[in-house]
C-alpha cells in the first residue's frame, strides 16, 4: 500500500462518511419537524430503520479496510468534522420521533431553581402550579404535559441532573440546550478514545466507529439520550486507574454510576489494575463510595415510596430483548406470573455480577486489556438487561472502538430494527417485536464474531 492516506480505501471511508452525513442530514429535514406518533407510520419505521442500518454497516466495512492506512492530519481532520457534520442537522429540528427529553427538560429545571427532581412526578408538578412551582410550570408546561409516564417520579441519578440542569441555565427548556451539552460530553469522549488507540498501538482510524457512528448522531443528538454523556467519566477512570490515580479514578466511576447505576459493576475490574497498592485502592473505595453515595442516594431514597420511576424500570419494563422474553416466558410457565418475573430479574443481576468479578479475575496487564475487559463488561450488560433500547450501545461502543472489537461495534447495524416496534404495536402486533424480530440485531454482532475469528485463524490482524 501506498504511503498516501488518500488511496482507494481512505477514499472509500471519506465516501462512506459522506453518505453518514447525507442519511442524518436528509433524517433531520424530513422527521424534525414530524409528531412523536409519526414513528408509527410503517413509511417511517422502515426508512429510519434501513438508513441507519445502511450506512451503520457501510461505515464498518469501509473503516475495516482502511484500519492500515495511515491516519495523516487530512483524514483525521475529515474524520473529526463528519462527525460535526452529522450531528449539526438537528440543531434546530424537533426531538425526532421520541420524547424521552421532555423528562430532562422537567428535570433540569427542577434542579436548576433548587427543587428535588424526585419529589413530584410530572402530573403532581402540573397539580402544584399555584404554590412555588407556578412560574416554572408557566414556561414549561408544553414540556411537562408531553412527559411519557408521567405518573411516575424521576428515574435519573444526581450526575444526568447536573448535565440536565445544565443545560437549562445555558438556554431554560430548550432541546438544543440538550443537544449542546450531550455532544460535548461525546466530543471530549471520542478525543479520549483517540488518545486510547493511539497509545495501544491500534489505529486512530478507530475512532470512527464512535464518533461517526450513523445510529450514535441520531440517538444522541438527534434524539438527545442522555447516555451520550456515559462515556466521558467511564474513560476518564480507566485511563486514571491505568495511570495508578486512585482518586480520579474514584471520581470517575463514581459521575459515571451517576449518571446510569450499571458502571458501578466496572469497580471490582478499576480496582484490581490498582492492585496491590491497598493505599490506592483504599483511596479508590473512599472516592467512588463518597460520589456514589452523592449521586444516587436521593434516587435510592425516594425510590421506597411509590411511584417512583426506578422501582418501575427495575421491576417489570422490557424492550428489544427476545432472549430475555423467552425466559421471561419459561419462568411464567414454570413459576408463574409475578414470582417468576422476580426470579428471572434475580438471575440477570447475580450474572451481571458474576460477570463483573469475573472480568477483574486477572489483573489488567496494560491499557488494552483494561479496556477490552471494560468493553466486554459493558456489552455483557447490555444484552443482560431485559431492556435494551439503541442508545444503551452507548454504553459499550467508544469502549469497543477504543480497543478494536469488531463484533461489539456491529451491534448498531441491528439495533435499528427496534424502531420497527412502533408499527407493529400500533397494530396490535407487539409480541411479535417483543419475542421475534428484535432477536435479529444479534445477527450482526454474531456474524462479525464469526468473520473475526476466521480471519484471525487465516492470519489476518483486526
Amino acid at each position: 500500500m501506498g504511503r498516501s492516506a488518500w488511496d482507494r480505501r481512505g477514499l472509500t471511508l471519506l465516501a462512506m462518511l459522506g453518505v453518514g452525513i447525507m442519511m442524518q442530514t436528509v433524517i433531520a429535514v424530513v422527521w424534525g419537524a414530524a409528531p412523536g406518533s409519526r414513528r408509527d407510520a410503517w413509511p417511517v419505521a422502515l426508512s429510519l430503520c434501513f438508513m441507519l442500518s445502511l450506512s451503520s454497516a457501510g461505515l464498518l466495512w469501509a473503516v475495516w479496510r482502511a484500519r492500515d492506512v495511515p491516519a495523516g492530519l487530512a483524514l483525521g481532520l475529515a474524520i473529526a468534522a463528519a462527525g460535526v457534520l452529522m450531528r449539526v442537522p438537528y440543531f434546530g429540528a424537533g426531538p425526532m420521533l421520541e420524547d424521552d427529553h421532555f423528562r430532562y427538560l422537567l428535570d433540569g429545571a427542577m434542579v436548576a431553581h433548587g427543587q428535588s427532581p424526585y419529589a413530584l412526578a410530572p402530573e403532581a408538578v402540573l397539580r402544584s402550579a399555584d404554590g412555588t412551582l407556578a412560574p416554572l410550570v408557566g414556561a414549561g408546561r408544553a414540556a411537562i404535559t408531553s412527559i411519557n409516564f408521567p405518573e411516575l417520579r424521576s428515574i435519573y441519578p444526581g450526575g444526568a441532573q447536573a448535565a440536565f440542569a445544565l443545560a437549562h441555565l445555558i438556554a431554560p427548556w430548550s432541546l438544543d440546550a440538550l443537544r449542546a451539552v450531550f455532544l460535548s460530553a461525546e466530543a471530549l469522549a471520542a478525543v479520549m478514545v483517540w488518545w486510547v488507540l493511539v497509545s495501544t498501538g491500534r489505529s486512530p482510524l478507530l475512532v470512527t466507529l464512535v464518533w461517526c457512528n450513523p445510529l450514535m448522531a441520531f440517538c444522541l443528538t438527534g434524539q438527545a439520550h442522555v447516555d451520550a454523556v456515559l462515556a466521558l467519566p467511564i474513560i476518564a477512570a480507566l485511563l486514571a486507574a491505568h495511570r495508578r490515580a486512585a482518586a480520579l479514578a474514584g471520581l470517575g466511576l463514581g459521575i459515571a454510576a451517576g449518571v446510569k447505576l450499571w458502571p458501578i459493576l466496572l469497580a471490582p475490574l478499576v480496582a484490581r489494575a490498582l492492585w496491590p497498592d491497598w493505599r490506592a485502592l483504599a483511596v479508590f473505595a473512599l472516592v467512588l463510595g463518597a460520589t456514589t453515595l452523592a449521586l444516587c442516594a436521593p434516587l435510592f431514597w425516594a425510590s421506597l415510596s411509590a411511584h417512583a420511576g426506578l422501582t418501575a424500570y427495575a421491576g417489570g419494563w422490557s424492550v428489544n430483548n427476545a432472549p430475555y422474553a423467552w425466559a421471561s416466558y419459561l419462568f411464567l410457565q414454570l413459576v408463574g406470573p409475578g414470582t417468576g418475573e422476580v426470579l428471572l430479574r434475580a438471575l440477570v443481576v447475580l450474572t451481571a455480577g458474576a460477570a463483573s468479578l469475573a472480568v477483574a479475575a486477572r489483573r489488567p496487564a496494560d491499557l488494552e486489556s483494561l479496556i477490552a475487559r471494560a468493553a466486554i463488561l459493558a456489552a455483557a450488560l447490555f444484552y443482560l438487561s431485559p431492556v435494551q433500547f439503541p442508545w444503551y450501545a452507548a454504553w459499550f461502543l467508544p469502549l469497543a472502538s477504543a480497543s478494536g472489537s469488531w463484533p461489539f461495534v456491529a451491534a448498531s447495524i441491528g439495533l435499528p430494527i427496534y424502531y420497527l416496534f412502533f408499527p407493529l404495536a400500533a397494530a396490535g402486533l407487539r409480541d411479535l417485536h417483543g419475542y421475534g424480530l428484535a432477536v435479529l440485531h444479534l445477527v450482526p454482532v454474531l456474524l462479525a464474531a464469526l468473520l473475526i475469528r476466521r480471519s484471525s485463524a487465516a492470519g489476518a490482524s483486526a
